[in-house]
């Protein structure tokens, strides 16, 4: 199992700033991975033994339960669904969809366009089939909601550079606190969009409830 430092933290019950420390002195096991540092288990408890610190697993076990529970439907009826969003370029469309987005305080719009911009600059989120999932390139540190999906339909089709060459109608725009999270929800986002009928409602631009309705229904498959 992989860590990151703030799961360290909690299970050391030590400052995350104190782990932070510890790695750039080289006294604790870290890997740096995509920019990000990791924790292998293993090594950890390890580390541990050898260091006489007690692992305070529970604390960690619980944050993960915590993140287990938390649904794409969910994500989505909080982030909401918005509609005819126009543009004539990625870049076009995710500040105006981000400039409708009704998001907590703690999320400055600015920052977050160079966040999506950056991601996008460094490979398209246009996924095939009309779709892309844009998201910042790191979880949203901070970030007072655990989750946050909106759905945009566009306005009018446009060039995503996406992997099969199609224009994008809708996009997913995935905001979340943890990697584990994301990747949790990307699962789940991907699950619904393999199914065709799916698909087809998406281009129908259906009505929030009836899209929310049927993500429901599909994460019950799961």
């Amino acid at each position: 199992m992989k860590l990151e430092i703030k799961d360290v933290a909690r299970m050391l019950d030590l400052p995350e700033a104190t782990i932070t420390r510890w790695i750039r002195q080289g006294k604790i096991p870290a890997k740096l991975e995509n920019g990000r540092y990791i924790f292998h288990e293993r090594q950890l408890r390890a580390w541990a033994q050898t260091h006489n610190f007690t692992l305070h697993e529970n604390k960690a076990r619980q944050q993960e339960n915590n993140e287990e529970e938390i649904t794409l439907c969910e994500a989505m009826e909080r982030g909401g669904v918005l509609y005819d969003v126009e543009g004539s370029s990625p870049e076009e469309v995710l500040r105006a969809a981000v400039g409708s987005m009704n998001l907590p305080d703690d999320i400055d719009k600015e920052v977050l366009m160079e966040r999506l911009l950056q991601r996008e600059e460094l490979t398209s989120t246009g996924i095939g089939e009309g779709v892309a999932i844009p998201h910042p390139r790191q979880p949203m540190e901070g970030f007072s909601l655990k989750a946050w999906v909106t759905t945009c339909f566009l306005k009018k089709e446009i060039d995503f550079n996406s992997v099969d060459g199609k224009p994008v109608f809708v996009l997913f725009i995935m905001l979340t606190a943890t990697t584990r999270i994301h990747l949790r929800l990307l699962s789940r986002l991907s699950f619904c969009l393999r199914n065709q009928a799916f698909l087809e409602m998406l281009r129908s631009r259906p009505s929030t409830e009836v899209l929310l309705q049927k993500v429901r229904a599909l994460e019950n498959e799961l």
